[in-house]
């Protein structure tokens, strides 16, 4: 007998191998509760448990668990193992262990739902006094009885859970960063048109990417977005991977200036770059270098601006005050 694992985070459908009219909506979740007040900025800090700790420091945080199925159920809670590799994020199988894991209690490690009910529990992570500077990464996991079919098959064991993203060392927090260094306009085998980035992580933390895509000065002056990021990509520390952005199949092929804005939190980069998808459906036209943009969010660039021109106001009024004779009001602004 096989065993099938599910590991999305998300709600998880039950009751594998039943006929689909005999499906009911049942799935249990688990989300995030306490948000570090130094985090409150970050998106992702909201999603998962997201830390950096000096070794031998403890922190907790809450994690609610939700029964939406029709019926009660016990719900497994733990602790389990996660790697980075090429650009996904990938969880072990059954409770597989790591040294994230040995630090990580969740307590209760178990809890009984009725059916529309929902309860917190806490996640310990105690880190080594000995442990080395690096990031660590797992999951939480709210996991369900195995689903056997009947009459045999395939047994189906719905989990759902909060990933960790765990730095570790001494001092402040590493950075966060990363550049876009190419981008490649393709067509899928379907024939519609795809923006693929390549995005090195050159900063400390893994980043989860998201973002979007603008297209202008097309033919005839066309523009058109902005096209959301495929989701999904996350990358470690000194590692690469793709972000690719579908388009409308009505997009004509070009020549377009294509700019792309990627985030991390509260990470921005963006990137511009000239791109011609090509015709005929699975074919790439070749990477190209990509300009990098002005590298983070455009509301400190509009402030400092609005911060200058206050200055150049208040320098020309103080001028033009100088070189006119002076009026009795003058002498009583102060």
């Amino acid at each position: 007998m096989r065993r099938l694992v599910g590991a999305l985070a998300g709600a998880l459908v039950l009751a594998a191998g039943a006929p689909a009219s005999a499906q009911a909506p049942q799935t249990v979740g688990i989300r995030i509760v306490d948000v570090p007040t130094t985090r409150t900025d970050d998106p992702r800090a909201r999603q998962y448990i997201v830390d950096h700790l000096a070794p031998g420091s403890t922190i907790t945080r809450r994690v609610e668990v939700s029964n939406d199925t029709a019926k009660s159920q016990v719900v497994q809670l733990y602790a389990g193992a996660a790697s980075l590799v090429d650009g996904n994020i990938v969880f072990g199988e059954g409770r597989a262990a790591s040294e994230l894991t040995s630090w990580t209690t969740v307590n209760p490690p178990s809890v009984s739902l009725a059916a529309g009910a929902k309860t917190t529990a806490a996640v310990k992570i105690v880190v080594a006094a000995n442990a080395s500077a690096g990031e660590r990464y797992g999951v939480v996991w709210a996991e369900l009885p195995p689903a056997v079919p009947a009459g045999g098959g395939v047994t189906a064991v719905n989990r759902v859970g909060v990933r960790i993203y765990l730095s570790v060392g001494p001092g402040g927090e590493p950075a966060s960063d990363f550049t876009i260094t190419a981008v490649e306009a393709s067509r899928a085998p379907d024939g519609n048109p795809v923006l693929t980035a390549t995005v090195r992580n050159t900063g400390g933390r893994a980043l989860d990417l998201s973002g979007d895509l603008r297209l202008t000065n097309g033919p005839g002056g066309l523009s058109a977005g902005p096209f959301t990021a495929k989701l999904g990509t996350t990358l470690g520390p000194n590692q690469a991977g793709p972000v690719s952005v579908g388009l409308d199949p009505a997009i004509p092929g070009g020549p377009w200036d294509a700019r792309i804005v990627l985030r991390s939190g509260t990470t921005e980069r963006d990137a511009t770059a000239k791109v011609t998808f090509p015709a005929a459906p699975a074919t790439a036209a070749g990477p190209v270098d990509a300009k990098s943009g002005s590298g983070g969010s455009s509301i400190l660039p509009f402030a400092l601006g609005g911060v200058l021109l206050i200055v150049v106001v208040v320098v020309a009024t103080v001028l033009l005050r100088g070189r006119r004779p002076p009026r009795p009001s003058d002498a009583e602004v102060t």
